[in-house]
């Protein structure tokens, strides 16, 4: 991304995405519900096994983020495309 599309999904992601992902029905049961899986989980590994959900979890972050990246960017062309 250019420094201004950065600038601009910096801005959205400290005060938009928490408004819109309000907006979206039943997110914050699934979110809880996501963590509730995580800590059955780690309840369940052995020491071992937490190391590898880890590892899972912050390749998972990592490829959300980039699809998040991705959908800014993919919307912030249809924008300019559809401007004057």
């Amino acid at each position: 991304m250019t420094d201004a599309m950065d600038a601009l999904y910096l801005y959205a992601q400290e005060h938009l995405f928490h408004i819109l992902l309000a907006q979206e029905s039943s997110y914050y049961v699934r979110l809880h519900r996501e963590d509730q899986y995580e800590q059955r989980l780690r309840a369940a590994l052995d020491e071992a096994g937490q190391k590898i959900l880890d590892d899972l979890i912050r390749t998972k972050v990592d490829l959300a983020l980039s699809g998040e990246r991705a959908a800014f960017r993919a919307g912030f062309q249809i924008a300019m495309e559809l401007g004057p």
